[in-house]
């Protein structure tokens, strides 16, 4: 696992944006939704998303559900483009597998839950985008 990729995961599961990801050493692209990050019960850290496009190495046509391992993420870019909690499609904050083992999570309103000791520091967050120029600020 590259060093940031827990902490892009992050900012994207409380901003509720899309990610691209590169696994399991492929060279080709998959857009994801993170909708929850957790430690699973082998004590591997995964996060659950809704892959919307890109390459699946079974062939399967996106849309669809499945977990990834996050030392199998080689690289991780946060898209601008938001999305939308998916409730209707399978998605429940209250699943066994997130039971005290929860590091970030998206709910059905506007916030998400993240716990203080992965929220990304200012500097990963720059790396994001380009640098402002002195006395704007991020919104």
């Amino acid at each position: 696992m590259i060093p940031n990729v827990l902490q892009v995961l992050t900012a994207a599961v409380r901003e509720k944006r899309c990610v691209a990801i590169r696994y399991h050493g492929q060279t080709h692209i998959r857009v994801i939704e993170p909708h929850a990050i957790y430690t699973a019960s082998n004590g591997e850290i995964v996060v659950d998303g809704y892959q919307t496009r890109g390459y699946s190495s079974s062939g399967r046509q996106p849309p669809f559900w499945r977990p990834y391992r996050l030392k199998k993420i080689s690289a991780v870019s946060l898209l601008k483009e938001p999305f939308q909690a998916r409730m209707d499609d399978g998605f429940a904050a209250d699943k066994d597998r997130y039971r005290g083992r929860l590091l970030a999570i998206v709910d059905d309103s506007r916030r998400s839950f993240i716990q203080p000791s992965v929220r990304p520091s200012s500097g990963a967050l720059e790396e994001m985008g380009p640098h402002l120029p002195g006395g704007i600020r991020r919104r």
